[in-house]
């Protein structure tokens, strides 16, 4: 239920609520959902916790970045710097989106046993939100090319950018699990119409960033496959995909592959959409002004984060926190490259943590990346190695030996 929610699940709780109930009521949903998960994590940590991997490296670097963090908001909270919310707020959320979740996933002990649970939590809540999508805003789909240009803020809304990375998420697990797992024919045919029900979100949020994010895991998973004559198969069935996703996008009415193709432009004239480039630039700026410990929370010329997570942690905790973060970062990547080599069948889970980095690249904040510190515990608690974990089939057929 934890991963249910942490993922699609919150989005479609949200897109329910704003719809049935009204935005002034999502926050008495959305809050509780938020709780549940920590208290869900939280137990699973109490009673089935790995109290060893306290000491591994990635977790200690995890610790020395939070820190870090913790006392940019600190010393925000003490200098009484006002940003556009409270300080107390980016508190409560850097734990219960990220903190209390890795630290709590990360300690937890048979993950393998759980992994089926999580795949499918991860697809059912994809599922459902894009059912939701279809129902709620079945009248607009073709008529726009994004949704926000039909449902404002002060009506059914729900951020483009939820829908748009939903989607290309569960679109990614389903097709990464049809590709690298044996399933059986029921399975096959809900797999498929999970991918093809997620096409509803995906195009509606039409969010460049989502292309990019489902994309670049397939990308590398051809490229780190070992048989070469599978990767050119595999290279011939993603530019066909390609293909099929420009053309349903035209038939969708979503302006998700004009937006990717017209970036150039936006740039040039200057765009709101460009303007990201600029507050970069601002947020690297105050990260050389305070290279140390870094600067601010947000970027004060904009009041708002730097849509990018990278520049986010050179802006907010300097170096002192810059370094462990990318320690993990690195881990987590060279994880994710190890499965798509050596245990293609979990490549879903490598899948995950890509298209959360690729999202916060573009979009979301530190003290929100509830998606990128929850696929990061997840991939880096496995400890995968040749040496020190085999396939949980090996597992079994090693039993079955011994009990021979």
């Amino acid at each position: 239920m934890a991963v249910f929610f942490s993922f699609s699940g919150y989005y479609a709780v949200l897109l329910l609520s704003n719809n049935l109930l009204g935005l002034s009521f999502s926050q008495y949903f959305t809050i509780p959902v938020r709780i549940l998960i920590v208290l869900l994590l939280f137990i699973c940590f109490i009673l089935i916790g790995r109290k060893e991997q306290i000491k591994q490296p990635v977790f200690i670097a995890f610790i020395l970045f939070s820190l870090a963090y913790l006392f940019r908001i600190a010393a925000e909270i003490l200098s009484g710097v006002q940003n556009h919310m409270s300080n107390s707020t980016f508190l409560l959320y850097f734990l219960s989106f990220c903190f209390l979740p890795f630290l709590c996933l990360f300690l937890k002990k048979e993950l393998f046993a759980d992994l089926k649970f999580y795949k499918w939590a991860i697809l059912l809540s994809g599922a459902i939100l894009a059912v939701l999508s279809f129902f709620f805003y079945r009248d607009i789909i073709g008529t726009v090319g994004r949704i926000s240009l039909a449902v404002s803020k002060d009506e059914n809304y729900i951020s483009p950018l939820a829908l748009s990375y939903s989607g290309s998420l569960t679109m990614g697990v389903a097709l990464l699990v049809l590709l690298t797992n044996t399933n059986s024919k029921f399975v096959k045919l809900m797999l498929w119409i999970i991918a093809g029900v997620s096409c509803v979100p995906f195009f509606l949020g039409a969010s460049r960033g989502s292309v990019i994010a489902l994309a670049f895991p397939f990308i590398l998973f051809i490229l780190n496959h070992r048989s070469k004559l599978m990767s050119i198969y595999l290279l011939i069935a993603f530019v066909l995909f390609s293909a099929g996703v420009i053309v349903l996008s035209e038939q969708f009415g979503s302006t998700v592959i004009d937006r990717f193709m017209g970036i150039n432009e936006d740039v040039d004239s200057g765009s709101s959409s460009a303007s990201r480039l600029y507050i970069w630039s601002y947020a690297l700026g105050h990260f050389a002004d305070n290279p140390l410990l870094g600067h601010s929370l947000e970027v004060p010329e904009t009041g708002h984060y730097p849509h990018n997570i990278f520049i986010e942690v050179l802006m907010a905790t300097g170096i002192v926190g810059f370094l462990p973060f990318m320690f993990v970062i690195v881990k987590s990547v060279k994880q994710t490259l190890y499965i798509f080599k050596n245990r293609p069948e979990l490549s879903w889970v490598a899948a995950i943590f890509l298209q959360s980095l690729i999202q916060n690249c573009f979009s979301g904040a530190i003290y929100t990346a509830s998606w990128l510190f929850f696929s990061m515990a997840f991939i880096l608690s496995m400890n995968l190695a040749p040496e020190t974990i085999a396939s949980p089939t090996l597992h079994i057929l090693g039993q079955r030996k011994v009990r021979a």
